[in-house]
């Protein structure tokens, strides 16, 4: 981890298993920005020899809210629409990148784009996020 991650994201990080078990790697969460990479393996594909759909969202999930959550407010995904623009393929890393678009109240608008090695569009995604309380 680098000064790219502040310390309250390294440590959110620490305690999301999902993308870590599926291999992804956290590069920046600061600033409602977040970049992710994913090397696809075999694990990652699916019957058509392609990166799975939903191993590509996971992705993607993750670059909104990680980049939501690296302002120090808590926020979970509301609600996303992503567009698939072109396989994955086995052996090549994704890198998905999120950005900040609007806050209104609870409700915020984050962009992600996930890239190929190539510079190839494979995904983009608009995620609503809502902003929640700290439990307890």
């Amino acid at each position: 981890m680098t000064d790219r991650i502040t310390p309250a994201m390294q440590e959110f990080w620490a305690n999301d298993p999902a993308p870590i078990e599926m291999g992804v790697d956290l590069i920046e969460a600061r600033d409602n920005r977040a970049e992710l990479r994913l090397r696809l393996e075999a694990r990652h594909m699916n019957g058509h020899g392609t990166a799975h759909g939903g191993v590509v969202h996971l992705l993607a999930d993750c670059a909104a809210g990680f980049a939501a959550n690296s302002t120090g407010k808590r926020a979970v995904t509301q609600t996303n629409t992503i567009t698939f623009l072109s396989p994955g393929r086995a052996g090549e890393t994704l890198i998905a990148t999120g950005r900040f678009i609007a806050r209104n109240g609870r409700s915020s608008l984050y962009d992600v784009e996930i890239l190929a090695e190539d510079g190839r569009g494979v995904a983009v995604m608009r995620a609503q996020m809502r902003h929640v309380a700290a439990p307890g």
